[in-house]
């Protein structure tokens, strides 16, 4: 008996022992990117469920987008969505086809209320009426009405015996329908007949190095003035090199610029466009460490500026400006160009074999003028 106690004491003094010694269980933390993204997407929820109920509460919709849609399309959807669609006018448009929506009031996406009006303006489509009679005003009186009209205006410069400015004719012609937003050519008088003619300028020994830059887009326009100023050129006696050709393989500014250190050059003669800036021409020069080259660019400029001045034709005043292809050569140079390709006044120049014409005679008389004799 005494033994079995003695057992039962040990045991439970073993037992006292263990807990004594047993170390104390952490609990699992939570992270602190857990508790911090639960309480963001409460928050958001929270949020958006209050959004939800005032917007019930207010009775408040979003508007739908009509504009570009039917009349009878853009009712339906306005009027599925509570709302009441009401025309404010009809405008004559060259983007949106008749019967459509040209724009809405208010806009998509304004909280109205159900029942609402919605005011939509309506396309009536192009318009299209008689071409008025401007021949013996002034050119810019004649583009500024045309213009009014929604139409697109040209205007080329020609011979005539008519007062500088003057309309002389136009195309089409007085009496025949137009439809607003087409183009129109108006023929403008020159300065005098004498002063549009071209000079017999003797240019043997010169050395015209053209270089028509590739166009962005659309007709080839540098090329097409440059293949008209090379046959005035070559008339006259002077030697031409064009640095590239309707079908030239290679058309990157290291290989022009490789073909015009190779020549030897009188002139240079770079024609580009512009895809940023004004509408309109403009001549620009380099800087060059060489005093005569200096001169003789500074006075090609301005003679070929003042060449290019014809009314309607907006030109620039010459600025000096970097390029890479004009120095290539020692030779004095310029960069001629012959407008924006973003503007439509000019781009509609650029598609013209009359305006390529008239620009090619006026850099000729300018070459003429500073390199040639008379």
């Amino acid at each position: 008996m005494l033994m079995v106690r003695q057992g039962i004491d040990v045991a439970i003094l073993a037992h006292m022992d263990e807990l004594l010694t047993e170390r104390p269980r952490r609990r699992p933390l939570i992270p602190r990117w857990l508790v911090v993204t639960a309480v963001s997407i409460a928050v958001i929820v929270i949020a958006a469920t209050s959004a939800i109920v005032i917007t019930m509460r207010s009775g408040l919709i979003a508007v739908p987008a009509v504009a570009g849609k039917t009349t009878l399309e853009g009712t339906a959807v306005l009027g599925s969505a509570g709302l009441i669609t009401t025309v404010g006018g009809e405008w004559f448009s060259v983007l949106v086809p008749k019967g459509s929506i040209i724009s809405q009031e208010p806009p998509a996406g304004a909280l109205v209320r159900r029942g609402d009006t919605i005011t939509i303006i309506v396309s009536a489509g192009s318009e299209t009426f008689v071409m008025p009679d401007v021949v013996g005003t002034m050119s810019e009186d004649a583009r500024a009405s045309l213009e009014t009209l929604g139409l697109r205006v040209t205007l080329e410069t020609v011979e005539a015996s008519a007062s500088e400015g003057v309309v002389t004719e136009t195309f089409p012609t007085s009496g025949q329908e137009v439809r607003n937003g087409s183009t129109v050519r108006l023929r403008v008088a020159g300065r005098s007949l004498s002063s549009s003619l071209l000079l017999p300028y003797t240019m043997g020994g010169v050395t015209v190095v053209i270089d028509p830059a590739p166009m962005p887009t659309g007709s080839d326009t540098t090329l097409e003035v440059a293949r008209r100023l090379d046959s005035l050129l070559k008339a006259s006696g002077a030697t031409v090199v064009i640095t590239r050709s309707a079908i030239s393989t290679s058309t990157s500014s290291a290989d022009r610029a490789a073909i015009i250190a190779e020549s030897t050059a009188t002139v240079v003669v770079a024609l580009d466009v512009a895809v940023t800036g004004p509408e309109g021409i403009q001549v620009t020069t380099r800087p060059s460490g060489n005093a005569s080259a200096t001169a003789d660019t500074a006075r090609l400029a301005g003679s070929m500026t003042e060449a290019l001045r014809a009314p309607g034709q907006q030109v620039h005043t010459p600025v000096a400006s970097t390029s890479p292809l004009l120095t290539a050569s020692g030779a004095p140079g310029v960069r001629v160009i012959l407008g924006n390709t973003t503007t439509p006044g000019d781009t509609s120049l650029f598609s013209d074999p009359a305006w390529a014409d008239v620009v090619a005679r006026a850099l000729y008389r300018a070459l003429g003028a500073t390199f040639g004799k008379a």
